[in-house]
């Protein structure tokens, strides 16, 4: 027995080697994985959709991505506003209202306080062209997002249908976060109307308090 243990015990070593060497190969070849590997986990950024600017005759105008559909609704002679937008690629859509604000109607809070859609819905005070708003969160099987404000008289408001929901807050957020309301000339005013203050591209999260 003692002739032939050295031998096996040698074996034994040099085998154990051997296999933890071969294990530690194995494992840093798989975590690499192929060359390039990487970089394909980490796709380019996307660039941001080019800005168009829509200036309303009914006073007011805002920023909107190109590539969107536009229907301005000639055919609807009861609102002031019907200006809709959708998308070839995305399913859902956004619309620009002007409507008369009815009975009782005072500001926004009062709007939101007659619309029977908008009960149970989540609330949030914000700003819209610069004048006090509200934004609404309607749930459903398709959720709508709205934010309203009333200004001269009318209830103005843009409301999307979040089938798409990344695509259509970013929407959103952008034709609100640039939406300036603009003086209207009256008929045989010489004064001219102001133009719409400038807006950057750069989309800025405005502070919103939780009603």
């Amino acid at each position: 027995m003692k002739k032939y243990g050295r031998p096996i015990i040698i074996g034994l070593i040099i085998g154990g080697i051997l296999s933890a060497g071969y294990l530690f190969w194995w494992g840093k070849s798989q975590s690499a994985g192929p060359a390039g590997s990487q970089e394909s986990l980490s796709p380019p950024a996307p660039t941001p959709a080019q800005l168009l600017a829509w200036n309303d005759p009914n006073g007011f105008s805002f920023q909107y991505p190109e590539g969107l559909v536009v229907n301005k609704h000639d055919e609807d002679k009861e609102n002031y506003s019907h200006v809709e937008f959708t998308s070839p690629d995305h399913p859902g859509r956004l619309i620009v209202w002007g409507k008369d604000p009815g009975r009782g109607v005072t500001d926004a809070a009062s709007w939101v306080s007659q619309e029977k859609r908008f009960i149970g819905a989540s609330l949030l005070d914000t700003t819209l062209g610069g004048q006090q708003a509200k934004k609404v969160m309607v749930d459903g099987v398709t959720r709508v997002l709205v934010v309203g404000a009333l200004y001269d008289g009318i209830v103005w408001s843009v409301e999307a249908a979040l089938e798409d929901a990344d695509f259509w807050t970013g929407v959103h957020t952008t034709i609100i976060n640039s939406f300036a309301f603009i003086p209207v000339k009256e008929p045989g005013s010489s004064a001219t109307s102001e133009p719409a203050p400038a807006v950057d591209d750069v989309v800025v999260d405005e502070e919103e308090v939780v009603e």
